[in-house]
């Protein structure tokens, strides 16, 4: 039949004899009039209806073509299983039973292992026999789903393209190929692959599929299906991943409460109370011993793709959170390495047994869900996932940093089979990241996004990790070895967003140091320490330089474009803008000094990348500042256009470090602090040019800005003194 199909659509020739036998002479025969017209429309819906028929017996050909490969093939495992029992001497009834022949000789009748040796080969083609019937029934079954949704629902007509079928008509069908698990074959998963990247973003489609499978049934299936296809090998597991991928942003879609449909509340409680819950998707009786995962530890790798709606992650990632707090909780059974390795697709393959790390992970990729997690009061909830209390006091940030050794971020992993107590690097990082995307308003890693104005909530968030990292035993968890050492690229990320509050703190008096949003209110001291802290690694170093330099630069420049404003003081305005910028620069030469004294240079070597590979900051930051505070003020001379075009190659060029030099610490921080003092004075005489000051003048300002960078510079060297090293 199969082939009867293919031959049929391979000869298919009724749309081109339609064009070429009636189309075409009529079009050419000049018919005009209603009764042309009316023939036209009919002739029209003649071909639309060829063409569908053409369509859907390609898909039933297909159908075919795939159910006939499966079952062939599952005939000769059948057989390959039979003649196995006959080379053994044994034979197969017509249930499938397997016998082996009665002892004969005396000494076979006395041998005790005449019996055991048998029946372990009888088991042996039993177990073939039931996967050979098993791959059969599956392919019985997919092909049943796969013609019923190529044929659709409609009767009266042709299904015609896949684009054409109803939505709710996919989902059925993308549905059953998942509830196939283990047994769905290659062609199935590229089907159910192709369909989801088709339909993935339509809530009808999203909404009908994962309504259709359960809470319960979605993760089974889905935690069968990967497991499965791991063990096979080859490009299957890369075909899992991108159907991970997949489920998370149709996951999105069809919990998105803005969206018509998707999935009721009562669905969300049910996943909740399935991600608590034991998964069965090891076989009876598998070697190995390993517990069955939970719902969650197969759900939260899902969870890194797809923008998700507050309403239904945050309960999520509040109800993941709690369950991480409870000792022991994702660790404390029995597991096997290779096998919880085979559910998880998506990230490093280190770690990912606590599901902390996809919830952290999903926060750092959905901005305001990670802000409202940090921020707005906490739900408890029960072990089911159930509400337990509302309005709680929101402490994830100070439990999740905790140092102690009951961590909710400990984990385990192939080698390491024991949990420490204490966070680990890969909980750590993901924290960072969602921790930049709650402070910044974007995900973590798209840098070259637009940043929004900082919010309450955001700023609140920000205030509350600097006064964490920025005080107590917070430095020294970030330094080199510490438990969140990991932090540091994202803290640098957060700290270099929010330069005008981390200015205005070191400054508290200028009151003409802007912020972008609401102000965070930074604590003095405790943004000190964590500036110096910072400086100690390269990519936090670099974004916060390249930060620095473009926020001064936007604040002289403003200032040099209103000096009416300013009268007499104008020369001492452009040093008080000048100034909180050496004063960041200063703390962080600091700590970067005594790194590159230590480290030597390895260490000057990732500094000077580091500037360059930050430089996205210094653009990103003038975009906030000075790009949107003097874009609408006339260029003078070309002056705005300087930090644009000039900043970054400035700012690279001046912070670099020579590691061939004799003494390395002293050349770094003579960098830096140059560095500084020359990017206030270029600043001065690009927004001077044409301005009709006197060169004299303009040159005197130029250095009085410099000076009063490296007063500041030498007045941050103190406070990193003072502060860090008593």
């Amino acid at each position: 039949m199969a082939g009867a199909f293919e031959s049929l659509v391979r000869g298919w020739e009724l749309s081109s004899e339609l064009t070429g036998d009636v189309i075409t002479p009529l079009q050419g025969s000049g018919w005009r009039g209603p009764a042309a017209e009316q023939a036209a429309g009919a002739i029209a819906k003649v071909r639309t209806e060829i063409d569908a028929a053409f369509e859907e017996a390609s898909g039933l050909a297909k159908a075919l073509r795939d159910a006939h490969t499966e079952l062939a093939g599952a005939q000769a495992d059948l057989k390959a299983a039979v003649q196995s029992a006959t080379d053994h001497g044994m034979t197969v009834d017509d249930s499938g039973s397997v016998h082996w022949p009665p002892a004969t000789s005396t000494a076979d009748k006395n041998d005790p292992d005449y019996a055991n040796t048998y029946r372990q080969k009888a088991s042996g083609v039993a177990d073939a026999i039931a996967k050979a019937l098993a791959r059969a029934a599956a392919a019985d079954s997919a092909a049943a789903v796969a013609l019923a949704a190529d044929t659709g629902i409609n009767r009266a007509s042709f299904r015609g393209a896949p684009g054409t079928r109803l939505p709710e008509e996919a989902a059925r069908e993308a549905a059953g190929i998942l509830q196939l698990a283990g047994n769905a074959s290659d062609a199935q998963l590229a089907h159910l692959n192709q369909l989801l990247k088709d339909h993935a973003g339509d809530p009808a489609f999203a909404t009908a599929f994962y309504g259709s499978l359960g809470p319960d049934g979605f993760l089974a299936s889905y935690g069968k299906l990967a497991a499965a296809s791991a063990k096979q090998g080859g490009g299957r597991p890369q075909v899992i991943a991108d159907l991970q991928a997949r489920l998370g942003t149709a996951l999105a879609t069809a919990t998105n409460s803005r969206n018509e449909p998707h999935l009721s509340d009562e669905w969300e409680a049910g996943l909740r109370k399935a991600g608590s819950t034991r998964v069965a998707i090891w076989p009876d009786g598998q070697p190995g011993g390993s517990a069955q995962p939970f719902g969650y530890q197969i759900l939260t790798n899902i969870l890194r793709t797809g923008t998700y709606d507050p309403h239904f992650l945050n309960p999520i990632a509040e109800h993941v959170t709690q369950l991480s707090e409870r000792q022991g909780f994702w660790t404390s059974d029995q597991w096997n390495a290779a096998e919880f390795s085979q559910y998880r697709f998506l990230g490093t393959q280190q770690g990912g047994f606590n599901p902390m790390v996809g919830v952290l992970e999903a926060l750092g990729h959905n901005p305001d869900a990670a802000t409202s997690y940090f921020h707005d009061p906490a739900t408890l909830y029960n072990l089911d996932g159930t509400v337990a209390a509302v309005g709680q006091a929101n402490k994830y940030l100070d439990a999740l940093t905790t140092a102690g050794w009951n961590s909710p971020l400990q984990d385990v992993w192939p080698g390491h089979s024991a949990p420490m107590g204490h966070a680990e690097p890969l909980e750590a990082a993901a924290l960072g990241h969602a921790l930049e995307a709650a402070t910044t308003g974007r995900a973590h890693d798209s840098a070259d996004a637009p940043l929004p104005p900082h919010t309450p909530e955001m700023a609140a968030v920000m205030k509350s990790v600097v006064d964490r990292f920025g005080s107590g035993d917070g430095p020294g968890l970030l330094a080199k070895g510490g438990l969140f050492a990991g932090l540091n690229g994202g803290l640098g990320h957060m700290t270099a967003a929010y330069m005008g509050d981390v200015q205005a703190s070191l400054s508290p008096h200028d009151t003409t140091l802007t912020t972008y949003g609401t102000k965070a209110d930074l604590d003095r001291a405790n943004t000190e320490k964590l500036l110096e802290a910072l400086g100690h690694h390269p990519d936090a170093y670099g974004a916060i330089a390249q930060a620095q330099q473009a926020y001064s630069t936007a604040h002289i420049q403003d200032i040099m474009q209103h000096r009416e404003q300013y009268k007499d003081l104008f020369g001492a305005a452009v040093q008080n803008a000048a100034r909180p910028g050496g004063v960041v620069a200063g703390i962080l030469t600091a700590g970067m000094t005594d790194e590159v004294y230590v480290q030597k240079q390895a260490e000057a070597t990732a500094y000077n990348d580091a500037i360059d590979h930050n430089a996205i900051w210094a653009k990103t930051i003038w975009a906030v500042t000075g790009g949107a505070v003097l874009g609408a003020i006339p260029v003078v001379g070309g002056g705005m256009s300087y930090p644009v075009n000039g900043l970054i190659d400035s700012v690279a060029a001046g912070y670099q470090v020579t590691p061939q030099a004799s003494d390395d610490a002293t050349k770094a921080h003579d960098a830096g602090q140059s560095a500084a003092a020359a990017a206030a004075a270029a600043a001065v005489k690009k927004a001077g040019q044409g301005a009709g000051l006197e060169q004299p003048y303009l040159d005197t300002l130029a250095t009085s800005a410099a000076n009063s960078v490296l007063t500041g510079h030498t007045s941050g060297e103190n406070v990193s003194k003072e502060a860090i090293h008593g």
